[in-house]
């Protein structure tokens, strides 16, 4: 058995640095926010080849003195703290003291630096943790720091990079989330020579979002900017009309510092819940500021983990934030080139399931709506509107004071059902007594759903009684789903169980209501009549959120009359 023996001191720091350096990218971080901690209001970044053959970043902060340079690069000098209580108010972007050390670790790097009052410059060039040279040399005042051939001397480590274009995804990611949080600061990034990222200073976060998004993004972007003793949430939400096919444009930082946190992205899906079409995710800068009593920053070497104190508090705040933001503001989509995009992908997603559900659908559905219930329309969050007509028995086309609508008929009883159902729940929903209970014979998988969802079923108006293992009497169905048969509807019930076996039971709560306000809407080609579509109207303007069905499509298009002039050449 081999013995015992201690690391040298060159083997335990590659290591060390492997916790902190994993990519080209992860230099540009850790030297971006060097820079800001410099006080640096102009950050240039160039590499070549994805970063993996020369990263340089180049900054107009204060600089370092010459005594300083060479500490700078020993493992755990820092000066941005000096014990360990300073982590709980701490202000800076690094404090652990590992960057520098640890880049130089696995490099070639040369830096130089130079402060305001110094008549020169010094320059220090360090190749995998050894000092080839210090000298003074005339430079602008600021930090100047090269990167070359990361992992020459850790080749395991090298030749498991990615392709060029990859890893330059990377940096630029790196390079944009730093961009979005600090518009007083101008950014530039290099790539072979080439200009590929450059951000101007500007007054505001809006104003970066424009320039990284462009305006049409930054035209649709909402403010949101709430404050209580706990926690501050500022910064910008996109329209649910806006939205990306993954999570990586959910940028979220606490006290100024990006971190990635499941838990911040959970609390900003949760409250934009119902607004967005599945597997599709909104574009948001937003920044807590939270005592540091309540956090953990010293979590990972990289600092963008984060640990909360009270994570249930957190995601309750920000979900509620978020849509409280968002229900301000007019969320009616505008036929754009982004919506029109959006909204096509959507419709194809969704139209075998439609066709599916007309033809399996029983009785009238339009006898499930009420046409006696009065419904105030002074408090609808829609414009007034006037009838013109339906469209192919699918949308109800209104004039409304500043141009035109066009409402998904379906989409928008599926918002009324959803919302009218989640309301009943607490108090269970109308059951309606079958004439003639249905005797049915389940798997033995079934009947397990069954037992372990009998609360939740009965509560959503189901009722069941048992006959032995495998047998089941219902006896009534959810007043809701009008004269459907209480037989296929219970079994498509399980099968919606049985894809949600692993969720919780809020999540299964959620899914079944959806479906069951999906089951009991009129569906596309059903043909209404105008009352029938006033009502539909003056019930959806009254729903907490008219904007879309609770699947996330919309249930309303606007079309302006400014708009409508430009398409025929008025304007």
């Amino acid at each position: 058995m081999p013995k015992i023996k201690k690391l040298s001191s060159r083997t335990v720091n590659q290591i060390a640095a492997g916790e902190v350096i994993e990519r080209p990218a992860s230099v540009v971080k850790e030297l971006i926010e060097n820079s800001l901690d410099a006080g640096a209001d102009e950050i240039y970044i160039e590499v070549e080849n994805g970063g993996k053959d020369r990263i340089l970043v180049k900054d107009n902060g204060t600089g370092m003195a010459k005594e300083e340079v060479k500490l700078a690069f020993e493992k755990h000098a820092t000066s941005k703290i000096n014990d360990i209580d300073d982590l709980d108010d701490l202000s800076s972007l690094g404090f652990r003291g590992e960057a520098l050390p640890s880049i130089a670790a696995v490099s070639k790097v040369k830096a130089e630096t130079k402060q305001k009052d110094d008549l020169e410059g010094v320059e220090i060039i360090i190749h995998g943790d050894e000092i080839k040279s210090i000298d003074t040399v005339g430079c602008p005042v600021g930090t100047t720091i090269e990167v070359k051939d990361l992992f020459y001397n850790t080749p395991a480590r090298r030749k498991y990079l990615n392709k060029t274009n990859t890893e330059l995804a990377h940096v630029t990611s790196i390079v944009t989330r730093n961009a979005l949080s600090k518009p007083e600061v101008q950014f530039t990034l290099i790539h072979n020579g080439n200009e590929i990222f450059f951000v101007p200073k500007a007054k505001s976060k809006l104003q970066n979002i424009k320039s990284i998004y462009g305006v049409d993004i930054a035209k649709k972007m909402v403010h949101v900017d709430e404050k209580n003793d706990y926690i501050s949430i500022d910064g910008f939400l996109s329209k649910p009309e806006i939205t990306r096919s993954n999570r990586k444009h959910i940028y979220t930082y606490v006290n100024g510092r990006f971190v990635e946190n499941s838990l911040l992205k959970d609390s900003v899906m949760e409250g934009y819940k119902t607004l967005l079409p599945r597997k599709r995710y909104p574009i948001t800068v937003i920044d807590l500021s939270i005592s540091g009593n309540y956090i953990d920053v010293n979590v990972h070497p990289t600092k963008t983990k984060i640990r909360f104190r009270d994570e249930k508090k957190v995601k309750e705040e920000i979900s509620n934030v978020v849509k409280s933001t968002l229900l301000k503001h007019d969320l009616v989509p505008t036929p754009d080139k982004e919506v029109k995009r959006e909204v096509y992908e959507q419709e194809q997603k969704q139209k075998d399931s439609e066709d599916i559900l007309q033809s399996t659908s029983f009785g009238n559905s339009q006898s499930t709506l009420d046409l006696e219930e009065e419904v105030d329309v002074k408090e609808s969050k829609l414009p007034e509107m006037k009838i013109l007509g339906i469209l192919k028995n699918s949308y109800i086309l209104t004039e409304t004071p500043k141009g035109f609508s066009i409402i998904d008929q379906h989409a928008a009883h599926e918002r009324i059902n959803y919302e009218g159902l989640k309301n009943k729940y607490d108090k269970n929903i109308s059951s309606q007594d079958l004439l003639s209970p249905k005797t049915i014979e389940v798997k033995p998988r079934e009947a397990a759903l069954i037992k372990a969802n009998n609360e939740l079923l009965e509560k959503l108006g189901f009722k069941l009684e048992s006959f032995g293992k495998s047998t089941y009497r219902i006896r009534g169905i959810p007043v809701v789903l009008g004269e459907m048969q209480g037989e296929e509807i219970f079994y498509s019930v399980l099968d919606e169980l049985s894809d949600l076996k692993t969720s919780s039971l809020e999540e299964r709560k959620e899914e079944l209501i959806k479906y069951m306000a999906c089951r009991s809407s009129v569906m596309a080609g059903d043909n209404l009549s105008l009352t029938i579509a006033k009502e539909i109207i003056q019930k959806l303007g009254n729903t907490e959120i008219p904007y879309t069905c609770p699947h996330g499509r919309p249930t309303i298009i606007n079309y302006t009359t400014k708009e409508l002039d430009k398409m025929f050449k008025r304007t």
